[in-house]
């Protein structure tokens, strides 16, 4: 496990590959179609999906990810819903979705990893209970599923000018001999190497944040090494999604390497909800304090995760009660009411179940009527169908009904 960032006790095998997929990619690059090549994302699924936005993509266009889909984020139950039903999207398998497998026992259920847990996996564990209502035995089939899912993913994709992998290649081995020890997990000994790995081919791969490349925060880093062609040797596409400084998600063109960038949005901004501390002996640089970006209890990723998603489970219920309210109120202004009617006064009630009530701006109303503005005219329910509709009358400068 030398220069692997690698210490779990995991049962790593061979490098998996779908041959037809890669022909499939390789006709569409050679058709002029656009092939995307995306970092990762870690359960970012809003930041996601405003950056497929961005990239227009056209029927034959496709998006590969380069791993670790899940963990960390808020959303990493929807981020594999979207991948496992988009017909553009393509994943290939990374550290943290074999982290993620390891939950699939023997016998066919699903039992959390306690190594997992402490590496990002509770956010994701706890949007799959959020996504089922905090149904714990619907949140793991929904897992158990997935999972299986992730299991089945390529470890690296091949083309004719481009290696599209999670970590990287190990310098010192023949690429074809490398299984998911180096592909998943493999650093520094990976992206320190002076020479290209494969002189036909560049690398492009995430699992390394840009920053520790030698780039700056947020952008995406290129090798200072170049292949015959004039293209960089590898280009690393984590340009971390949750940095700090600069978060976002980047998108790469693999015919142009032109690089599209979305930054990371406010609702999945976790680690700002969570940066409360300020760190002890902290330097100002550009008249601002360097803070942590763990918070409270050491949390290092989203505080989706707190509670096992229960918490968040009572934060959306509780929005939603007061959106409904306000919503009910904004309605009665406009005279769409929702409770039940006062006795003695008849109105209409729609199929949906409220009374629309109109108003009458010239009056106004001292019989008591439903909450809202008012202004609105009132009949007693004698006035049934049929009957001549009875004239509201002033009296006194007031309006009243007549019996």
């Amino acid at each position: 496990m030398n220069n692997l960032s690698c210490k779990l006790n995991l049962p790593l095998g061979p490098s998996t590959r779908d041959p037809s997929l890669e022909a499939d990619l390789q006709a569409r690059l050679e058709d002029g179609h656009r092939i995307f090549v995306i970092g990762d994302v870690h359960g970012h699924l809003a930041t996601f999906k405003a950056l497929l936005h961005r990239l227009r993509l056209k029927p034959e266009d496709r998006v590969v990810c380069l791993g670790d889909m899940v963990d960390r984020g808020p959303d990493s139950a929807g981020m594999v819903a979207l991948l496992r039903s988009h017909p553009q999207l393509i994943a290939i398998k990374g550290n943290h979705e074999q982290m993620a497998i390891q939950c699939i026992q023997p016998s066919g259920t699903f039992e959390a990893w306690p190594p997992w847990m402490k590496r990002g996996g509770k956010s994701t564990y706890a949007s799959y209970i959020v996504q089922a209502e905090g149904d714990l035995w619907e949140a793991k089939r929904a897992m158990l599923g997935d999972f299986m899912w992730l299991d089945t993913l390529p470890t690296q994709i091949v083309l004719d000018e481009h290696r599209l992998v999670h970590a990287g290649y190990d310098p010192r081995m023949p690429l074809d001999m490398q299984g998911e020890k180096e592909l998943l997990w493999i650093r520094k000994a990976w992206f320190t190497h002076e020479s290209a790995v494969d002189p036909y081919r560049t690398v492009f791969f995430g699992h390394t944040t840009t920053t520790k490349l030698g780039d700056a925060a947020g952008d995406v880093a290129f090798s200072p090494t170049y292949l015959a062609d004039g293209r960089p040797a590898w280009v690393g596409m984590d340009v971390g999604a949750y940095n700090h400084v600069a978060p976002g998600i980047a998108a790469i063109n693999l015919a142009t390497l032109r690089v599209t960038k979305q930054r990371t949005l406010r609702c999945d901004r976790w680690f700002d909800r969570i940066n409360t501390q300020p760190k002890r002996g902290s330097k100002k640089q550009n008249g601002t304090t360097n803070r942590l970006w763990v918070g409270k209890d050491a949390l290092r990723e989203s505080d989706v995760s707190l509670s096992f998603g229960l918490t968040a489970l009572a934060k959306r219920a509780k929005k939603a009660s007061r959106s409904t309210l306000r919503a009910q109120k904004e309605l009665e202004q406009v005279g769409v009411v929702f409770d039940t009617p006062p006795t003695g006064v008849r109105s209409l009630v729609s199929r949906e179940g409220y009374r629309i009530v109109h108003k009458d701006p010239e009056r106004s109303m001292p019989v008591q009527g439903p909450r809202g503005p008012t202004g609105f005219r009132v009949y007693p329910c004698t006035a049934l169908a049929g009957e001549s509709r009875p004239q509201p009358q002033r009296n006194n400068g007031s309006l009243s009904t007549p019996a």
